[in-house]
């Protein structure tokens, strides 16, 4: 499916304009237990499945994640729409580019990377703001390799954070939410040729403030406090937003995924 005209990411000029890149540090005084432990959650993840190896942040930004395991890596490379991100993510490394790390300006959709070349894709906290995303999780089956994994997040439409990251960028001017449901997340992830390997579901609260008076019970960011202990090693938000029904009213839906061989294609 091409990009239609109507779906070009208005985000680029918001990112470019709006957005100094500070918004995106991981690490920050006063973080909530909550936060570090989803920080931790995701560093794991490339630990395990990209040292050594040929790994793609998509969606890099400012770097934020790439930049805490890049030595592990044999090659990693960055890529992002916002010029503005990609020479913060350069100033952020403090000096020379390292030779095993290259950054690329280009559109999530039409990923400027070989085909079949990475053992890793990683897109954390960016997808949701890719319009037509089913094509940036295309891209991402196209650029591994056979039997590569890809670990991204994407955010779901029917839930209480899409109503008031709507509004957040109708009256703020943020990053314009473009969400999808899960039955459309599963669906365009087995169209990839992509078999789930593991998925976990978050955020059944926005937990980050926002949003009308009247809602505001339900998006303080304190009930990270409370959701934010562990329950037989997870988050209790975890295990709240992976049961029926809130699995389908979580925000937040994490996927490992590996690329199937094409012999393992069901036809």
């Amino acid at each position: 499916m091409p990009i239609q005209p109507d779906q070009h990411n208005p985000n680029r000029e918001i990112y470019n304009t709006a957005y100094s890149g500070g918004e995106m540090s991981l690490f920050t005084a006063g973080m909530l237990p909550y936060d570090r432990e989803m920080i931790r959650l995701r560093l794991e993840l490339l630990r395990r499945y990209g040292a050594g190896k040929e790994v793609l942040d998509l969606c890099c930004g400012t770097g934020s994640y790439l930049r805490q395991e890049w030595v592990q890596f044999q090659r990693a490379v960055g890529v992002d729409f916002s010029r503005k991100m990609l020479e913060v993510f350069k100033r952020e490394l403090g000096g020379e580019m390292p030779s095993n790390l290259l950054l690329l300006e280009g559109d999530a959709r039409r990923v400027p990377v070989r085909s079949g070349s990475m053992d890793l894709v990683f897109s954390f906290t960016s997808l949701y703001y890719v319009p037509q995303v089913s094509l940036a999780v295309a891209e991402i089956s196209r650029v591994l390799k056979p039997g590569g994994v890809a670990v991204f997040e994407l955010g779901n439409l029917w839930s209480l954070n899409t109503y008031v990251s709507a509004r957040a960028y109708r009256r703020q001017g943020i990053a314009k939410p473009f969400h999808v449901s899960l039955a459309a997340m599963l669906g365009m992830i087995r169209e990839a040729n992509l078999e789930i390997m593991e998925h976990r579901s978050f955020q059944f609260l926005p937990m980050w403030g926002g949003g009308p008076c009247w809602l505001r019970p339900l998006t303080d960011w304190r009930w990270k406090w409370l959701l934010g202990l562990k329950a037989r090693g997870r988050m209790l938000d975890e295990r709240l937003s992976s049961i029926r029904p809130l699995k389908y009213l979580a925000f937040r839906h994490l996927f490992v995924c590996k690329k199937r061989n094409a012999n393992n294609i069901n036809l």
